[in-house]
């Protein structure tokens, strides 16, 4: 493996990653195991196999085997409606609300799309009160007819769990599978992360230099990408799935049900010798070069995991980076050649010239975006602020200050810009390398007053209204 090592080397600087740790298994043998780089860029300390990262959305597939733990219990079924268990669940729409089962969460056909900003920036917000939220967002596909990745499934299911389990998720997670894999360094609180040794710290672009940002905690959304962990209990937990049954908390019975395609991905030709085909239950599933590849990656601001696994051929890789890149998947698919005997593919290029393409679109919209003329408004801008609400969504305020106007959604970084009439555009400023901008449209009232504020949040659902709360008389 030394000329993979040597190939790791040489990525990590291409692709300007600050640290990487890098593990890859074949049956009982661990092939590579190793870090590489530092945990924060600039400083001399060294990624090793304990090195922690958050894992992201990798955590999904840990949520799926406590479900499959729960089942293998008798305590649950895959295929039975979830308002068995939680009666008071309800969905946008009342006939979904009564055949939606764990399996539809699990495999993201609920009909549910993302509808990200209901949890993004607001950490104070319970994973029931994530559940109770649910019955307010309109829906965009009917149940089980398209593939639509949705973190609050996940977020439904870890409420599922604390539930039945008699335990919060993070305990039944830990009592169920983080110990019975000796994964010692893994952990489900950033907090209790950031005050331990041997971190890694969270790495983006910013004005054309990579620069440390702090950390984002996912302890909210825990089951959709809350855990923390290193290259050796990565390894172990990997393991588990390859080899199922042995001693292992994971089930042969639980392993099948994760590792088989529940619904078909749009179809993506890029790369026809790695495709996806289907999402399993917390795995993606597809072919690479003619084997079954089961894999999730997972990104958290600062942070790339990619976790791996030909199955047929029992070999896995994992690779957890300190800063977003494709440098995971290139590091993956050689480990994956050098196994199987095949000539090695420029992953590594191919992939660096659309995501170069990427980085310059995304760009030149931001240079356009700062460009463009801004006014002031329709009408004076004291006509505009105010408090807004959405059941499921929550609150916007809007506030004058220094002749413009200012939001609030709740802890996010938000900014707001006039467009035209009475149109401005509110701009989220966390992500550097995404420009994330939304028109709002302020609606009038028949006595020509404002009303309420509309966000298209989400695309195939109708606008978010976010209707004006009334001041109390005498304001």
């Amino acid at each position: 493996m030394e000329a993979l090592e040597r190939f790791i080397d040489e990525q990590r600087a291409l692709w300007e990653v600050p640290g990487c740790a890098v593990g890859v298994i074949r049956g009982s043998d661990v092939v590579l195991r190793a870090g590489f780089g530092t945990r924060t860029l600039g400083a001399d300390e060294p990624v090793s196999t304990k090195t922690v990262f958050p894992i992201g959305s990798t955590t999904k597939s840990f949520t799926a085997a406590a479900v499959g733990a729960l089942v293998d219990d008798g305590l649950l079924e895959w295929d039975k409606p979830l308002r068995d268990y939680i009666p008071e669940f309800a969905m946008h729409d009342p006939v979904a609300s009564e055949r939606i089962t764990v399996r539809d969460l699990l495999s993201h056909r609920s009909g549910l799309p993302r509808h990200e900003f209901v949890w993004l920036g607001h950490p104070d917000r319970t994973r029931a009160d994530f559940v109770r939220r649910l019955r307010f967002l309109e829906l965009s596909a009917d149940i089980r007819q398209k593939f639509q990745y949705t973190n609050l499934g996940y977020i439904t299911v870890g409420h599922l769990i604390d539930i039945l389990a008699g335990m919060s998720w993070e305990e039944f997670v830990l009592t169920r599978l983080l110990k019975p894999l000796a994964m010692d360094r893994s952990s489900l609180s950033v907090e209790e992360t950031k005050a331990a040794d041997d971190v890694a710290r969270p790495h983006e672009m910013r004005d054309d230099a990579i620069v440390e940002i702090p950390y984002r905690d996912l302890a909210q959304i825990g089951p959709a990408g809350g855990i923390i962990s290193c290259l050796d209990d990565m390894l172990s937990y990997v393991r588990a799935h390859l080899a199922p049954g042995q001693d292992g908390p994971i089930s042969v019975a639980a392993a099948s049900e994760m590792h088989a395609p529940q619904i078909m991905l749009p179809e993506d030709k890029t790369f026809p010798e790695s495709t996806r085909f289907g999402y399993g239950l917390g795995w993606v599933v597809g072919q690479y070069r003619g084997c079954r590849i089961v894999e999730h990656n997972g990104g958290v601001d600062g942070f790339l995991t990619d976790c791996m696994m030909l199955p047929d051929q029992g070999i896995g890789v994992v690779v957890l980076t300190n800063y977003w890149s494709a440098l995971g998947s290139c590091i993956a698919y050689r480990a994956f050649d050098a196994l199987l005997g095949l000539e090695t593919i420029d992953w590594s290029g191919r992939m660096k010239g659309l995501l170069d393409e990427a980085h310059a679109a995304r760009a030149q919209a931001r240079s356009q975006a700062k460009s463009a003329p801004r006014g002031r408004g329709a009408r004076p801008l004291d006509d505009y602020a105010g408090e807004y609400e959405h059941p499921g969504y929550g609150r916007v305020s809007v506030v004058t200050a220094d002749e413009r106007l200012e939001p609030s959604f709740g802890t996010l970084d938000v900014s707001l810009t006039h467009k035209h009439y009475d149109v401005f555009e509110l701009a989220w400023h966390e992500l550097a390398e995404q420009d994330i901008r939304f028109p709002v449209t302020f609606l009038t009232g028949p006595d020509g007053d404002i009303v309420a504020l509309t966000i298209p949040f989400e695309d195939g659902v109708d606008e978010i209204r976010f209707n004006r709360i009334a001041k109390p008389v005498g304001d």
